[in-house]
């Protein structure tokens, strides 16, 4: 069953020359599918700067992470640890093929929620663009007082 959770999801960037840091706190789909990959799913908004686009995380049990945007924006990276990944990025200003290589990936979701740190190298033809890290925390979402319980 699909429930709602709520999601913070903090994003780290340094392009050699520049941190930037951003955080994003939303409700988010959260379940295990049929082949035991656990599941983030949320909407991308103005915030994001991804209008029109959905995010899907799927953690697989060996610890291999999928980040699967569709819409307005299609993308499909992977994070593994020990393997460099060749993937697909759209961005407003256009198409790129990139590389993936994951310094670590600490896996602490189970489908009760909970915790998820990485961080990778995004290259393009061995040329460095950024060094990313991602930290996520998942918690189902209560119901309050004068608020439905979302289902």
């Amino acid at each position: 069953m699909k429930e709602k959770w709520i999601m913070t999801l903090r994003s780290i960037q340094h392009d050699g020359k520049e941190t930037t840091e951003s955080e994003l706190n939303t409700e988010a789909e959260f379940y295990q599918d049929k082949n035991g990959d656990l599941v983030i799913a949320y909407d991308e908004s103005e915030t994001t700067g991804m209008e029109g686009s959905r995010m899907n995380l799927r953690i697989s049990p060996d610890d291999m992470v999928s980040v699967i945007r569709t819409g307005t924006f299609q993308t499909h990276l992977v994070v593994q640890t020990g393997v460099k990944h060749f993937c697909h990025y759209e961005t407003p200003f256009g198409e790129i093929a990139v590389g993936i290589t994951a310094k670590w990936l600490k896996n602490g979701v189970t489908p009760e929620g909970g915790h998820l740190e990485m961080r990778y190298i995004v290259d393009s033809n061995s040329t460095l663009l950024s060094d990313n890290e991602i930290i996520l925390d998942l918690k189902k979402q209560q119901a309050s007082a004068g608020f439905p319980e979302m289902s």
